[in-house]
């Protein structure tokens, strides 16, 4: 439970950053990784959200907000949030 908590507060924080024009490069040099590895991983996340939302109904991100966490995480080339 600690590991998925400190996973959800990392991502918060990577979408948080995005939505404040941070680029990918910059969230992937912050957290020692390269801009794809960052991107791919916040993709990843967003994804199991979405799953464990389907499967329990309440917990996760719903259809909606999965689609919202999405539009900011732009791709991996973009130097800005979109």
């Amino acid at each position: 439970m600690i590991a998925r908590k400190a996973s959800y507060g990392r991502q918060l924080s990577v979408r948080s950053a995005r939505q404040a024009g941070a680029s990918w490069a910059q969230i992937g040099a912050a957290l020692g990784t390269t801009k794809q590895a960052a991107w791919e991983a916040h993709g990843r996340w967003i994804d199991d959200q979405a799953t464990q939302h389907r499967r329990s109904g309440y917990e996760g991100l719903g259809e909606h907000d999965a689609a919202a966490a999405r539009t900011p995480a732009g791709e991996p080339g973009s130097e800005e949030a979109t």
